[in-house]
């Protein structure tokens, strides 16, 4: 148990390992090959009532805060497969993002779903000439008499195919550099792949992962003012809010996925035998691995910290910015060192860690670069000028 653990939150870790230990390696290996959703996984999680573990009881969820979604997105990565990362688009964008800005018709309408396991979310906020910089995009909402239409184009979403609800972040207001995080709206557009305004271009890309990767092109898609999640042209701040918590989300998936390479990499080393020994008792082995352990230990620290900070409504943005570079960096290197303990072996697919350090490199990237975050440190925390 981590510092500041409960026995509720020794308790959610049981029952966590319990569900991910169901789902074994080939059940994974099976939905990625198929680009299936794990739905019997997803709903497991749903009848345990986890989905909804940041929901308000009064809308079908627990009750509970970003700490017991952080140290449950960290036991599913940790039993294996991509149990954790899968947490964050529908119970971080969908569940916290409607509970802390949704009007009341919204948490009604859509909260007991993403609870149940009835509703799934896509984000769609990057752009081909934006990137990282948001302020910069370019797909417009022009407001009409019954709601706006949107134009535009977005880039590497992912799992549009399986989403039921999309939170689309598009600009209502020209940009003013005197006011620059203004005319920024998010709306919600339910069925987004079946709409005919909505076209789809799958993108090819190598990492092993069960959903698709889409540039998502808009062509007068309409929007009613229901659809509107929290106040037009404010939509920036929530989003930052929102984002706060994908990066704790993130960094608890790239935790999770960094001690399950050091659990695989213990596991092989103490039975694979060179020389007459287990090759576990040699120091070229023993300690890179026991290393990485030590690092992730004391990035989970981290995370946790920036989920207490946010649950009690404090600014977060340095923990949760600092929980995602460590636990991104960290868990890499363990996934490498886990794939050199394994030797040719490691690069196999009879044998897990690959997988993992493909995935966990992708952290390093997504959903923000470290040099973004670093750049956040540098200037917001450090004081230091601007750097980009």
């Amino acid at each position: 148990m981590a510092l500041g653990e409960t026995e509720l939150h020794d308790m959610i870790r049981e029952s966590v390992r319990d569900i991910a230990g169901d789902f074994d390696r080939e059940y994974w290996r099976e939905h990625v090959d198929e680009e299936e959703f794990p739905t019997e996984y997803w709903q497991a999680l749903a009848d345990d009532g986890w989905l909804g573990v940041a929901i308000p009881e009064e809308y079908g969820g627990e009750g509970m805060g970003m700490l017991e979604m952080t140290i449950i997105i960290e036991e599913l990565s940790r039993g294996g497969g991509q149990g954790g990362i899968v947490f964050v688009l529908t119970p971080v964008f969908g569940g916290i993002g409607i509970t802390r800005h949704g009007s009341e018709q919204q948490k009604q309408e859509y909260l007991p779903k993403i609870a149940d396991g009835d509703m799934r979310f896509c984000m769609a906020l990057t752009e081909p000439r934006a990137g990282t910089n948001t302020l910069n995009i370019d797909t417009r909402a022009e407001e009409t008499e019954d709601g706006w239409l949107v134009n535009g184009e977005k880039t590497f979403i992912s799992g549009v195919e399986n989403a039921d609800t999309m939170l689309l972040v598009a600009r209502t207001s020209e940009f003013d550099p005197s006011n620059p995080t203004h005319g920024v709206t998010l709306f919600l557009v339910d069925d987004p792949a079946e709409r005919e305004a909505v076209s789809l271009s799958e993108l090819d890309t190598t990492v092993p992962w069960f959903e698709k990767q889409y540039q998502v092109h808009y062509d007068d898609l309409h929007v009613s003012e229901s659809d509107v999640l929290g106040a037009v042209d404010g939509g920036l701040y929530l989003l930052w809010d929102t984002l706060n918590t994908e990066r704790i989300g993130g960094a608890a998936s790239a935790l999770g996925g960094g001690l399950r390479a050091v659990d695989l990499a213990v596991e092989y080393a103490n039975e694979r035998e060179v020389f007459g020994a287990p090759i576990s008792s040699h120091q070229g082995i023993q300690h890179p691995i026991a290393e990485s352990y030590a690092k992730l230990t004391a990035a989970r620290e981290v995370t946790y910290k920036a989920a207490k900070k946010w649950d009690e409504d404090e600014d977060c943005g340095m923990e949760a910015n600092a929980a995602k570079l460590l636990t991104s960096r960290f868990g890499t290197e363990a996934a490498d060192r886990a794939i050199q303990a394994h030797g040719g072996n490691g690069f196999t697919r009879e044998y897990e860690v690959y997988d993992i350090w493909q995935n966990l490199r992708l952290t390093q990237t997504a959903p923000v670069s470290n040099e973004m975050v670093l750049n956040y440190i540098g200037e917001h925390e450090l004081g230091m000028e601007r750097s980009y």
